[in-house]
């Protein structure tokens, strides 16, 4: 039977891990990492759909809520247990150091709309991306790293970002967020969070 993989995260306390009311999520090892799978009937790839998006996000963020881990893509399918486990040989090093990379983080993604507008305007103008772009180059300092999500269609600027966050320091991020709102009060600031480091992973599976 085929693996779906979810996440990885340390073995030493994925054991402890609550991962929901799903008997078949199963826990497999190597070295001091841990990958959280579930069984899938066939080595297909499988079309994602609302019920698969809410089973991944739930199983990482029950992870998430007690350790570090790193969320795999949506849809990632291994022919077994041994082949994961060389795909986590394989890629030791760089997995070990994402989990230690965002290790006691969190992810504030956050949205700028201009307040009041009618929809089509809500995200649209120069003057919109250049203040957001300013907001965000801000935000940009009281974060580990940054990464764009959404663009302003003329310009090309930010509208939307996800923030790697200190979680010690999640609550000054939220203070400069309402500083940033203060300062550009004709724009409104949608922020969600905290969520597992879901925009910064980049994974290779070729291997």
């Amino acid at each position: 039977m085929a693996l779906r993989l979810h996440a990885i995260t340390l073995a030493d306390v994925a054991q402890n891990i609550p991962v929901g009311d799903d008997s078949e999520v199963a826990l497999i090892p190597f070295r001091e990492l841990c990958a959280v799978v579930s069984p899938q009937r066939s080595f297909v790839l499988e079309e994602p759909s609302p019920a698969l998006t809410e089973e991944h996000r739930r199983i990482v963020d029950r992870i998430f809520q007690q350790a570090s881990v790193v969320p795999t893509p949506l849809g990632v399918v291994f022919r077994s247990a041994d082949v994961l486990k060389r795909w986590m040989e394989l890629h030791y090093v760089s997995l070990s150091g994402a989990l230690e990379f965002v290790e006691d983080r969190a992810v504030a993604r956050v949205h700028i709309v201009r307040e009041g507008a009618e929809d089509g305007e809500r995200e649209a103008g120069s003057d919109l991306a250049a203040a957001a772009t300013e907001a965000f180059r801000a935000l940009r300092r009281h974060a580990v790293a940054a990464v764009p999500l959404k663009l302003e269609h003329v310009t090309g600027l930010v509208l939307s970002a996800s923030f790697l966050v200190e979680r010690d320091l999640w609550k000054d991020f939220l203070r400069a967020v309402e500083e940033q709102h203060d300062a550009h009060h004709l724009l409104r600031f949608d922020v969600t969070g905290p969520w597992a480091p879901y925009d910064f992973v980049r994974m290779q599976f070729g291997g």
